[in-house]
């Protein structure tokens, strides 16, 4: 056989050999779609219960678990504003059984600390977000604060403490941006394990304003054990609707929301986070689980994984810029 006939030979077994890979790549992934979910499925909650994110992880597990045909349990991992977590789903199976369940906290966290052990766009598959939440500014009963501006002016008279649910969350950053970097007002943070410690503490007059999501402090707004000075939201908040935004304030344009992320570890085939993402965006879209939402505190926006993975990118370098200006550190 000549060269040319023997280097035909050889290109046709290779073109060979990558068709049959490939064909046995598209059915290990079929494969992959119909046998999950084949057992039950943890969602690893990087908060406390109580708060915004474990509300929502506990509203979507009672609806994944029919829609799937598999147990759906939660399981809370708090710390580190939700990167022991991340990094606990992130070290997992790569086979859809463990889903984390986080907020933008531990985007923060990792700009805030970038030697944390943790790239959530290395090691972590965006899967969808849903039920945004604004951050809400809630005042110990006795405080002689009854709005933001109030509070501002009382911060400039005497140091306040306040709480969030813990050291480089949304709800802390988002105080240190707008009093301390916007408004050159310093305030002490007192950092607890997630947003019911604090509003606790916020309650009982052990630090003067808690810094939270707004969901897991509305029933306590509305019962008067606390005030609600502000919502970071770009409207108010429907269940708390004497609750002014800090826009309405005197703050045009200041808006920071908290979305709940679903995420899967980074190697996760494709078609399981697909048949995941289906159920948990169909859940979203059921009129029962809106009107749920709504009552408690939630936006019903729900956004898949392709734009949510570009939206963490865009908050990235967001938030980046935000910790440079004020000058954060953990």
């Amino acid at each position: 056989m000549s060269r040319h006939r023997t280097a035909r030979a050889w290109a046709h077994r290779c073109a060979g050999a990558a068709l049959a890979l490939l064909a046995l790549f598209v059915l290990a992934s079929q494969g992959h779609a119909q046998s999950y979910p084949s057992r039950t499925i943890r969602l690893v909650v990087g908060f406390p219960p109580g708060g915004g994110v474990d509300v929502v992880a506990r509203l979507f597990a009672e609806k994944l678990s029919p829609a799937l045909g598999q147990s759906v349990v939660v399981e809370n991992r708090p710390g580190a504003s939700g990167s022991i977590a991340a990094r606990q789903v992130a070290g997992a199976e790569a086979d859809g059984h463990t889903v984390l369940v986080n907020s933008n906290s531990m985007l923060v966290h990792q700009v805030m600390n970038p030697a944390a052990g943790l790239d959530i766009a290395r090691d972590l598959t965006p899967v969808l977000s849903v039920a945004p939440q604004s951050v809400i500014l809630a005042a110990a009963p006795d405080l002689p604060a009854s709005s933001l501006p109030e509070l501002m002016t009382l911060a400039r008279a005497k140091r306040l403490l306040y709480g969030t649910p813990g050291v480089g969350s949304v709800p802390h950053l988002m105080v240190e941006y707008f009093f301390g970097s916007l408004a050159g007002i310093a305030m002490e943070h007192v950092p607890y394990q997630g947003a019911a410690p604090a509003l606790t503490a916020a309650m009982a007059s052990q630090i003067e304003v808690a810094s939270v999501t707004t969901p897991p402090a509305i029933a306590l707004v509305k019962a008067g054990r606390l005030k609600g000075l502000a919502v970071t939201s770009a409207a108010r908040n429907a269940a708390l609707p004497d609750v002014p935004t800090v826009a309405e304030a005197g703050h045009p344009g200041f808006v920071i929301n908290v979305w709940t992320g679903f995420f899967m570890p980074a190697s996760t085939p494709k078609p399981v986070a697909d048949r995941f993402q289906a159920a948990a965006l169909a859940i979203a879209g059921e009129p029962e689980v809106k009107d749920k939402l709504i009552a408690l505190g939630f936006d019903t926006k729900a956004t898949p994984g392709e734009p949510f993975g570009r939206e963490l990118a865009d908050e990235a370098r967001r938030w980046s810029d935000v910790v440079a200006k004020a000058k954060l550190k953990l």
